[in-house]
């Protein structure tokens, strides 16, 4: 787990991996997130449902570190991801989103093995 105190200290890490400098804010806010191991979210639907999620995740809070990340779906609990995400992938998709959740380009990542966001 990120120690709170600690993150001022990794925002140069990560800036060259989600987005540089200039989205301090935005990369101090997903830090913030990072820290809690956890996101809870709803994963809308075509027909305006939505499936809530649970995502977890552990490792070191390095950019190129992998993370173990486990989703699961609390209505659905015979669906469930495990999968290893180098830390600055979960970070900028929580820039893309703005903490609420998993953006929509986290998605086909997921159910399509398409290539997760590299540094910009």
């Amino acid at each position: 787990m990120v120690d709170p105190s600690s993150i001022p200290a990794l925002v140069p890490l990560f800036a060259p991996y989600c987005g540089g400098v200039g989205r301090e804010r935005e990369l101090m806010a997903a830090l913030n997130i990072l820290a809690t191991d956890q996101l809870r979210g709803a994963r809308p639907l075509s027909d305006g449902g939505a499936h809530a999620y649970e995502l977890r995740w552990s490792g070191e809070p390095a950019p190129l570190a992998p993370l173990s990340c486990r989703l699961r779906f609390p209505d659905l609990p015979n669906v469930q991801y495990d999968f290893p995400l180098p830390c600055h992938h979960l970070v900028s998709w929580l820039i893309e989103s703005g903490g609420r959740g998993l953006p929509e380009s986290f998605w086909p990542w997921l159910l399509q093995g398409r290539v997760a966001p590299g540094p910009t």
